[in-house]
């Protein structure tokens, strides 16, 4: 945007230079008259929420009869909705406001009032104002009543509108009504707690199924009707204990076994309460119920001291009942069951380096020296048939290495510049070895690295 200052100073210097000459503002090369740019934001609109909205000052302009120039433009927001989150950075030409037309999308319902203002070398424009009324459109809204729920009878129940939206994000009306209930129900929609807010209350009086409507406006269309049922019983349900899936489990396992009491549950979503117990162990195992870190946890780790089978009872308790106990089982696999892992290093890998040397009378050669070589050492292709977690261990055999890395599945090593002699290759090899380890057994693979330094003349 050209700035007062700017303005005048170019001002100053046509005066000064004798661009304009004259009396009257006469301009001495066309005779023209010099008359500031005339803003025009174009005509009022009206638009549906969520469209978009272009704006041009095309027909901005000078007089008849006056002195034209080149303008620059400076769109920006005169006011906005009280909520609406637009500001010059919403427009369009790259999220500048310096363009001829501009457009932007409206976040609200309400009236938007857009500025613009003409400048040329010399003097601006006085802003013109383009009004926008934006309303919502006439996309239906949609209703969404919430999950369906269980309770008590004369226990409150709150339903939870809060999934319902417009398309075109105008503010939405909710009205809650009660479509069906159990025939020994005296309840009405009049006895839903503040039926026209997100989350209205129910507390039902009987034993059944109340179905709970919810349908939503946005001022001009109401939406299809959404339901949520809520299952009242007048007595409380026990819990459901799920003590997880039996499997077996390879010796490397560790030295517990981890149980899982998280599918168990409540049928009115009660809190629950965790008991697990040991009912059968290895026959000459010596392991009790002492072996858990915490047999109140639905996590709880059981330590194991032989091969074989434990079972494990869970019981889980509401507050007022204990479930019906669910039994699982853990076989642990004996030692020889156990496979060796495979250790694979990747293979051997060479790097050939060729170096400069210059003379200078073609008797005496010099070079340089071949740099230091990093190697990527990778040892994915390791696997073990059982699974089994492994540890790595990358060695150099020979020594003049340097490693990183050697704990881990993908290590360095690095090996160090040597000197180069022209017209000979040198080569240095050297041994790397990877060992693999799983809980008992372990397995080693061997590669060689080899770096090839040859000296050559200079280009």
């Amino acid at each position: 945007m050209v700035t007062k200052k700017q303005i005048l100073a170019v001002s100053l210097v046509f005066f000064m230079t004798g661009t304009l000459a004259g009396c009257g503002g006469k301009q001495a090369d066309s005779g023209l008259t010099y008359c500031k740019p005339t803003a025009n934001a174009g005509e009022n609109l009206s638009i549906s929420l969520g469209q978009s909205v272009t704006l041009s000052g095309s027909e901005s302009g000078y007089a008849d009869g006056c002195q034209t120039y080149s303008n620059t433009y400076e769109w920006s927001f005169d006011a906005v909705p009280v909520d609406s989150n637009v500001d010059e950075a919403s427009l369009t030409d790259n999220n500048t406001s310096n363009s001829v037309s501009t457009a932007f999308v409206p976040d609200n319902v309400g009236t938007y009032v857009m500025s613009l203002v003409v400048c040329d070398i010399v003097d601006c424009s006085e802003p013109d104002l383009v009004v926008l009324t934006v309303s919502s459109g006439d996309a239906v809204p949609t209703a969404d009543a919430g999950p369906d729920q269980t309770s008590m009878v004369d226990e409150r129940v709150e339903l939870d509108g809060s999934g319902s939206y417009d398309p075109e994000n105008a503010p939405i009306e909710y009205s809650w009504s009660l479509s069906s209930g159990p025939d020994c129900s005296s309840l009405d929609s009049g006895d839903i707690y503040s039926p026209n807010t997100v989350t209205p209350a129910l507390i039902p009086d009987c034993e059944g199924v109340f179905v709970a409507a919810l349908v939503v406006s946005d001022g001009v269309s109401w939406s299809d009707p959404d339901f949520a049922a809520i299952t009242a019983a007048s007595t409380d349900q026990p819990p459901i204990a799920d003590a997880g899936d039996s499997a077996t489990l390879e010796p490397c396992v560790g030295e517990a076994i981890p149980l899982n009491g998280y599918g168990s549950y409540d049928p009115e979503g009660a809190s629950l309460e965790y008991a697990w117990s040991l009912i059968e162990a290895p026959t000459e195992s010596t392991a009790t119920d002492v072996n858990f870190n915490d047999a109140t946890s639905p996590d709880a780790k059981f330590t194991w001291d032989l091969e074989g089978s434990y079972s494990f009872q869970l019981q889980v308790f509401d507050g007022l009942y204990w479930s019906a106990p669910d039994v699982v089982t853990y076989t642990i696999q004996a030692d020889y069951q156990n496979h060796p892992p495979v250790a694979n290093g990747g293979g051997d890998q060479t790097v050939d380096i060729e170096t400069d040397c210059t003379t200078s009378d073609y008797t005496a050669w010099s070079c340089e020296d071949c740099g230091a070589v990093e190697f990527e050492l990778d040892g994915s292709g390791t696997f073990d048939q059982d699974g089994d977690s492994l540890e790595y261990e990358w060695t150099d055999v020979d020594g003049g290495l340097t490693m990183t890395g050697a704990q881990t599945t993908f290590a360095t090593a690095t090996v160090p510049s040597q000197s180069s002699e022209y017209e000979v290759t040198t080569t240095e090899s050297f041994n790397v070895s990877l060992e693999v380890e799983d809980c008992m057994y372990s397995d080693t693979d061997e590669l060689v690295l080899t770096v090839s330094c040859t000296g050559s003349a200079a280009n």
